[in-house]
């Protein structure tokens, strides 16, 4: 029978887990012979060590039978443990400020950052870690849209073109580094040179909110144009 441990950061599948992310694994085999109604325990508490950057972590245990015996219902050979830890994550946003003259098309970058000190993950959603919402200035026109970034009206609605849309939202991974920087650069057409126009940046959680953001201060910005 062998009975394996994996702790860390999440990743679509063990084997990316181990090549890309941080990750305890533990693969442990013992040779008893269990009879039907027998059952097995470690003989000492499994003990974990909690990181720095922990804040939803998560144990996943799973048991499988060795010398190639087969298990008639493996649906229960798995089970996972949620760690929670008291730590926060900051998240922010940064805005940009452009300058052009009508009919110039210009970039707009706009960052995410994770403060730290906590990383976090929708470990069990998968849904992403945040969006990065941007509400285009008046009299400008997005010509070009970065890969993670979907076109919405202003109420969230659909839009049925890339560019030209007055929202865009932009997924991030579902899970974010203590220290995960993310930057989307937009390229922005100004069609009127007004001084002082402005669109506004913003950071938004798939559903609920930021529980663990210790500063909201941060979660928006300003895009200036000229």
């Amino acid at each position: 029978m062998t009975l394996s441990a994996h702790a860390g950061r999440p990743a679509a599948s063990v084997l990316l887990l181990t090549f890309l992310l941080t990750l305890t694994d533990a693969t442990c085999t013992f040779d008893r012979v269990l009879a039907p109604g027998d059952s097995f325990e470690l003989p000492a508490p499994l003990e974990l060590a909690i990181a720095r950057h922990a804040l939803n972590d998560r144990l996943d245990i799973s048991v499988d039978p060795a010398d190639g015996a087969t298990d008639l219902a493996s649906r229960d050979n798995y089970a996972a443990l949620q760690i929670g830890t008291d730590k926060t994550a900051d998240f922010s946003v940064t805005g940009a400020a452009v300058t052009g003259t009508a009919g110039q098309t210009v970039t707009a970058p706009l960052t995410f950052k994770n403060n730290g000190p906590a990383w976090f993950a929708n470990l069990g959603s998968g849904d992403p870690a945040a969006k990065v919402r941007l509400i285009v200035p008046t009299g400008t026109t997005v010509t070009g849209v970065p890969a993670d970034c979907v076109p919405h009206t202003l109420t969230g609605g659909y839009y049925e073109k890339r560019t030209g849309a007055p929202r865009y939202d932009c997924a991030l991974p579902y899970w974010v580094s203590e220290s995960a920087e993310r930057t989307y650069a937009f390229q922005l057409r100004i069609d009127a040179a007004v001084p002082g126009t402005t669109g506004e940046v913003s950071i938004h959680p798939e559903f609920g909110d930021f529980a663990f953001d210790p500063d909201t201060t941060n979660n928006t910005a300003a895009l200036a144009v000229n």
